[in-house]
């Protein structure tokens, strides 16, 4: 089972990155067991701030090399 990933939470409008039950945005908190999908990183449907904070990491983990 995928301990991150994407969801959608029914009250809202994007889908968040969950990490740990939280999302990068820190706006959303889970406690329960979502289903969460992996990659599909560009969609115009994922939150801004959760896209944001991914490419943070992917251009540190890129520049490390």
């Amino acid at each position: 089972m995928n301990k991150e990933g994407w969801t959608w939470f029914v009250n809202s409008i994007k889908w968040h990155y969950l990490r740990d039950g939280r999302s990068l945005c820190k706006k959303w908190l889970n406690v329960g067991n979502p289903q969460l999908e992996q990659g599909n990183d560009d969609s115009i449907d994922n939150c801004a701030a959760c896209c944001k904070r991914i490419e943070k990491e992917k251009h540190k983990k890129y520049k490390r090399r």
